[in-house]
């Protein structure tokens, strides 16, 4: 019977894609957001009949695969390349049209950190270190969205303020008045990362969707986070060393609003991992406490939580920052309560 009940109500959410009307489209021409996720999340629902079931094998496969793997050892700088302990089958993993779509990522280990002879590298970038994620991660496919988190606002009624860290006039003011993630300075189409999210806010999201959802969404750590930004590559960018153009959004990445405004997410080709917007785009908070180094970093992609605790650790780089500031590497901070018009975030899943 539960069967034959989900498969009814696939069938009607593809009825009901079918029949929404394309009123709201974006400047870019996409169709409107509820449209859209109807129709992608009927088809993932008819691709993934027992989730569960598909949980259970991705844990199973990976714990098999790390305890075949050769024994881990931490040294220094070390130069091995990474390895990466992929799983067949399932790609994606989906809790409904609300919330975010993830992306399976699976188990590795890899180098964490910046080369001394890499241009553009900061001091606390290093010292490099091993370090292994021994467990597959499901990481959402984009930074959450503006339509994403103004679904969570709506449901809580969280309070998101009346100000916002810009620049505009030629200076930077960290409580601007009347600028919001609604309201950064520029113009968003609901696919657009949300902005002018502070850490406090990212943590009441994902607090949010773990309650709605029954799985334990949290923020990704910041080994967690280069490594599924990496996706098994070792250059400055996950694409090569060179920057080239129009592979992300940033100040002097070859596209005709850079510097200026973010760009709806999935614009770019996605990384080896299948990850829109790892680089670029907007900071992405992460759980870890901000610390000028990893002398004290984990080993085993948990967060770091020594350090200033008041502050947190931002990956990814921005559309307003330079390419030097996009490395897969690159590691800013923020205080815990500022909200910045190019910070977003991404969630993730244990499995």
């Amino acid at each position: 019977m539960a069967q034959i009940l989900r498969i009814a109500c696939v069938a009607a959410a593809a009825v009901l894609a079918s029949l929404l009307p394309l009123s709201a489209v974006s400047a870019q021409g996409a169709p409107d957001w509820p449209r859209e996720r109807i129709a992608r999340f009927a088809a993932y629902s008819a691709a993934h009949r027992d989730v569960a079931a598909e949980r259970a094998y991705i844990r199973k496969r990976t714990a098999a695969l790390v305890a075949a793997a050769p024994a881990f050892a931490e040294v220094g700088h070390d130069d091995r390349p990474p390895l990466i302990w992929r799983v067949d089958g399932v790609k994606s993993l989906w809790d409904g049209v609300d919330f975010p779509e993830l992306v399976v990522v699976p188990a590795g280990e890899f180098t964490m950190g910046s080369p001394e002879t890499e241009a553009h590298r900061r001091v606390d970038e290093g010292p490099r270190h091993r370090v292994r994620i021994g467990y597959a991660l499901a990481i959402s496919r984009y930074p959450v969205t503006v339509a994403e988190f103004a679904r969570f606002v709506a449901a809580t009624g969280h309070d998101m303020g009346n100000s916002c860290k810009t620049f505009e006039d030629g200076a930077w003011d960290d409580h601007r008045p009347g600028r919001t993630w609604r309201t950064p300075g520029y113009a968003q189409s609901d696919s657009d990362p949300a902005i002018c999210i502070d850490w406090d806010d990212a943590q009441a999201y994902v607090a949010w969707i773990s309650k709605r959802t029954g799985h334990a969404y949290r923020l990704l750590s910041e080994a967690e986070y280069e490594y599924a930004n990496r996706a098994g590559t070792t250059t400055a960018y996950w694409w090569g060393d060179a920057l080239g153009t129009n592979h992300a959004a940033c100040d002097g990445c070859g596209m005709a609003i850079a510097g200026t405004e973010t760009s709806p997410v999935g614009r770019f080709a996605p990384n080896p991992f299948g990850l829109y917007d790892t680089t670029g785009n907007a900071w992405s908070w992460v759980s870890d406490c901000w610390n000028t180094g990893y002398a004290t970093a984990p080993a085993d992609g948990s967060p770091n939580l020594s350090g200033d605790c008041t502050a947190h650790a931002q990956r990814g780089g921005a559309w307003y920052y330079i390419p030097g500031n996009l490395r897969s590497a690159i590691r800013v901070h923020d205080e815990a309560t500022l909200r910045n018009y190019h910070n977003t975030f991404r969630v993730s899943l244990v499995l």
